[in-house]
């Protein structure tokens, strides 16, 4: 396998994965593998954007499984859902759609597509616009990564 087929593969990867996600996989494909800017965006929103959608709609079937055969899963899974929508439904009944893609959009460890799928299952968000809200969210954090990325790496050149 090429290099750039190698770059393509790891960078797709590294963006599925649940905690590196696009906020890795971009640095690595543009830095590390000397792919273009646009090719290291389009894969690693690509790669994000197929985990979160999976994720969206698998979540609802294991939570219902593990709450069947798991009787006290069900009760503390309710407790968390329910303290969760209590603390955060004012905040998401004034910014709601807003919200998920800020909270998807921001490239720290804990946000990203993995995790606004599990706030919008969290909150009942339509399967389709959740999809959207997701991949709007990404193209922003996309964007805010690549501008970091591409800015430190000439920073860095300058002390070279």
């Amino acid at each position: 396998m090429g290099k750039i087929m190698e770059g393509y593969l790891y960078t797709f990867l590294w963006a599925m994965s649940p905690v590196l996600e696009l906020r890795a996989a971009l640095p690595l494909g543009y830095l590390h593998f000397g792919l273009s800017l646009p090719e290291t965006i389009f894969i690693s929103v690509l790669g994000n954007f197929i985990a979160g959608a999976i994720v969206l709609a698998v979540l609802p079937k294991i939570v219902h499984l593990i709450e069947k055969f798991i009787p006290v899963f069900h009760k503390i899974i309710q407790k968390i859902f329910a303290y969760t929508r209590h603390k955060h439904s004012h905040r998401m009944s004034l910014m709601g759609e807003i919200m998920l893609i800020l909270f998807v959009a921001v490239p720290l460890p804990g946000s990203g597509a993995w995790t606004g799928a599990l706030v919008s299952y969290l909150f009942g968000m339509k399967y389709w616009k959740s999809i959207a809200l997701i991949l709007a969210g990404l193209v922003i954090s996309a964007t805010i990564v690549a501008i970091l990325t591409v800015s430190g790496n000439e920073l860095w050149k300058l002390f070279l």
